[in-house]
Protein backbone atom coordinates (compact mmCIF):
# COMPACT_ATOMS: atom_id res chain seq x y z
CA UNK A 1 0.00 0.00 0.00
CA UNK A 2 2.93 2.32 0.68
CA UNK A 3 4.03 2.07 -2.93
CA UNK A 4 0.55 3.02 -4.14
CA UNK A 5 0.43 6.00 -1.78
CA UNK A 6 3.89 7.14 -2.87
CA UNK A 7 2.91 6.89 -6.54
CA UNK A 8 -0.31 8.81 -5.97
CA UNK A 9 1.59 11.51 -4.07
CA UNK A 10 4.19 11.74 -6.84
CA UNK A 11 1.45 12.22 -9.46
CA UNK A 12 -1.02 14.44 -7.58
CA UNK A 13 1.14 16.73 -5.46
CA UNK A 14 2.84 18.51 -8.39
CA UNK A 15 -0.63 19.16 -9.85
CA UNK A 16 -1.82 20.73 -6.61
CA UNK A 17 1.29 22.91 -6.61
CA UNK A 18 0.57 24.16 -10.13
CA UNK A 19 -3.09 24.84 -9.31
CA UNK A 20 -1.96 26.69 -6.17
CA UNK A 21 0.16 28.97 -8.38
CA UNK A 22 -3.05 29.93 -10.21
CA UNK A 23 -4.36 31.34 -6.93
CA UNK A 24 -1.14 33.33 -6.56
CA UNK A 25 -1.52 34.83 -10.03
CA UNK A 26 -5.17 35.71 -9.43
CA UNK A 27 -4.26 37.28 -6.09
CA UNK A 28 -1.56 39.37 -7.79
CA UNK A 29 -4.01 40.47 -10.49
CA UNK A 30 -6.56 41.35 -7.82
CA UNK A 31 -3.93 43.44 -6.06
CA UNK A 32 -3.07 45.25 -9.32
CA UNK A 33 -6.75 45.89 -10.03
CA UNK A 34 -7.25 47.32 -6.54
CA UNK A 35 -4.23 49.60 -6.89
CA UNK A 36 -5.49 50.78 -10.27
CA UNK A 37 -8.96 51.35 -8.82
CA UNK A 38 -7.56 53.48 -5.98
CA UNK A 39 -5.42 55.61 -8.29
CA UNK A 40 -8.23 56.14 -10.80
CA UNK A 41 -10.55 57.13 -7.99
CA UNK A 42 -8.05 59.64 -6.58
CA UNK A 43 -6.83 61.09 -9.88
CA UNK A 44 -9.97 61.22 -12.00
CA UNK A 45 -12.83 60.51 -9.59
CA UNK A 46 -13.83 57.56 -11.79
CA UNK A 47 -13.74 53.88 -11.02
CA UNK A 48 -13.44 50.69 -13.00
CA UNK A 49 -16.72 49.02 -13.85
CA UNK A 50 -17.12 45.59 -12.27
CA UNK A 51 -14.31 45.84 -9.74
CA UNK A 52 -16.48 44.50 -6.94
CA UNK A 53 -17.72 41.64 -9.12
CA UNK A 54 -14.21 40.71 -10.22
CA UNK A 55 -13.04 40.79 -6.61
CA UNK A 56 -15.86 38.47 -5.55
CA UNK A 57 -15.28 36.07 -8.44
CA UNK A 58 -11.51 36.05 -7.97
CA UNK A 59 -12.00 34.83 -4.41
CA UNK A 60 -13.21 31.54 -5.88
CA UNK A 61 -9.79 31.05 -7.50
CA UNK A 62 -7.86 32.31 -4.48
CA UNK A 63 -9.62 29.96 -2.05
CA UNK A 64 -10.45 26.83 -4.02
CA UNK A 65 -7.22 26.63 -6.02
CA UNK A 66 -5.19 26.74 -2.81
CA UNK A 67 -7.17 24.23 -0.69
CA UNK A 68 -5.47 21.06 -1.89
CA UNK A 69 -1.93 22.44 -1.67
CA UNK A 70 -2.62 23.65 1.86
CA UNK A 71 -3.72 20.12 2.79
CA UNK A 72 -0.62 18.63 1.16
CA UNK A 73 1.50 20.67 3.58
CA UNK A 74 -0.98 20.09 6.44
CA UNK A 75 -1.57 23.82 6.73
CA UNK A 76 -5.21 23.61 7.75
CA UNK A 77 -6.11 24.15 11.38
CA UNK A 78 -5.93 20.96 13.40
CA UNK A 79 -6.94 20.93 17.05
CA UNK A 80 -5.16 18.06 18.74
CA UNK A 81 -5.58 18.96 22.38
CA UNK A 82 -7.05 15.54 23.18
CA UNK A 83 -5.38 13.54 20.41
CA UNK A 84 -1.86 14.55 21.44
CA UNK A 85 -2.40 12.65 24.71
CA UNK A 86 -3.16 9.38 22.91
CA UNK A 87 -0.67 6.84 21.63
CA UNK A 88 0.75 7.40 18.13
CA UNK A 89 -0.99 4.25 16.90
CA UNK A 90 -4.40 5.47 18.08
CA UNK A 91 -3.63 8.89 16.57
CA UNK A 92 -3.00 7.17 13.22
CA UNK A 93 -6.30 5.30 13.48
CA UNK A 94 -8.21 8.48 14.27
CA UNK A 95 -6.37 10.19 11.42
CA UNK A 96 -7.64 7.48 9.04
CA UNK A 97 -11.24 8.20 10.03
CA UNK A 98 -10.98 11.99 10.04
CA UNK A 99 -9.17 12.17 6.71
CA UNK A 100 -11.66 9.76 5.15
CA UNK A 101 -14.65 11.63 6.60
CA UNK A 102 -13.28 14.85 5.13
CA UNK A 103 -12.75 13.06 1.80
CA UNK A 104 -16.42 12.01 1.79
CA UNK A 105 -17.54 15.53 2.74
CA UNK A 106 -15.58 17.20 -0.03
CA UNK A 107 -16.72 14.57 -2.52
CA UNK A 108 -20.33 15.51 -1.73
CA UNK A 109 -19.42 19.19 -2.00
CA UNK A 110 -17.84 18.56 -5.40
CA UNK A 111 -20.93 16.73 -6.61
CA UNK A 112 -23.24 19.49 -5.32
CA UNK A 113 -21.11 22.20 -6.95
CA UNK A 114 -21.05 20.42 -10.32
CA UNK A 115 -24.84 20.04 -10.08
CA UNK A 116 -25.19 23.72 -9.22
CA UNK A 117 -22.93 24.67 -12.13
CA UNK A 118 -25.17 22.72 -14.51
CA UNK A 119 -28.28 24.47 -13.19
CA UNK A 120 -26.57 27.86 -13.34
CA UNK A 121 -25.47 27.24 -16.92
CA UNK A 122 -28.94 26.09 -17.91
CA UNK A 123 -30.65 29.12 -16.37
CA UNK A 124 -28.03 31.48 -17.83
CA UNK A 125 -27.17 33.26 -14.57
CA UNK A 126 -24.72 36.11 -15.10
CA UNK A 127 -23.15 38.87 -13.02
CA UNK A 128 -24.95 42.20 -12.83
CA UNK A 129 -22.34 44.69 -14.08
CA UNK A 130 -20.13 42.72 -16.46
CA UNK A 131 -22.58 40.03 -17.55
CA UNK A 132 -20.11 37.20 -16.87
CA UNK A 133 -21.59 33.71 -16.65
CA UNK A 134 -21.37 32.30 -13.14
CA UNK A 135 -21.08 28.59 -13.93
CA UNK A 136 -17.33 28.59 -14.79
CA UNK A 137 -16.55 29.92 -11.32
CA UNK A 138 -18.70 27.23 -9.71
CA UNK A 139 -16.82 24.64 -11.77
CA UNK A 140 -13.52 26.03 -10.44
CA UNK A 141 -14.85 25.58 -6.90
CA UNK A 142 -15.91 22.01 -7.73
CA UNK A 143 -12.49 21.20 -9.17
CA UNK A 144 -10.84 22.63 -6.05
CA UNK A 145 -13.01 20.34 -3.91
CA UNK A 146 -12.13 17.43 -6.19
CA UNK A 147 -8.39 18.00 -5.77
CA UNK A 148 -8.76 18.45 -2.01
CA UNK A 149 -10.78 15.22 -1.88
CA UNK A 150 -8.02 13.34 -3.70
CA UNK A 151 -5.38 14.69 -1.31
CA UNK A 152 -7.56 13.71 1.66
CA UNK A 153 -7.98 10.20 0.23
CA UNK A 154 -4.21 9.86 -0.19
CA UNK A 155 -3.65 11.11 3.37
CA UNK A 156 -6.27 8.64 4.62
CA UNK A 157 -4.58 5.74 2.79
CA UNK A 158 -1.21 6.85 4.14
CA UNK A 159 -2.55 6.97 7.70
CA UNK A 160 -4.13 3.53 7.21
CA UNK A 161 -0.84 2.17 5.91
CA UNK A 162 0.97 3.64 8.91
CA UNK A 163 -1.58 2.19 11.28
CA UNK A 164 -1.41 -1.28 9.74
CA UNK A 165 2.38 -1.33 9.70
CA UNK A 166 2.65 0.16 13.20
CA UNK A 167 4.61 3.21 11.99
CA UNK A 168 4.07 6.73 13.24
CA UNK A 169 3.45 9.42 10.63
Amino acid sequence: MKKLVTTLERVLYPVTGIIDKVSWVVLFLLMMMTITQVFLRKLSNHSLLGTVELTELSMVFIVFCALAECQVHEGHIKVDLVLSRLSPRIQSLIDVFTQFACFVTFTFMMWALFSQAAVTKETGEITVDLGLPLYPFIIVAALGCFLLGLVLLIKSLKALSNFLSGEVS
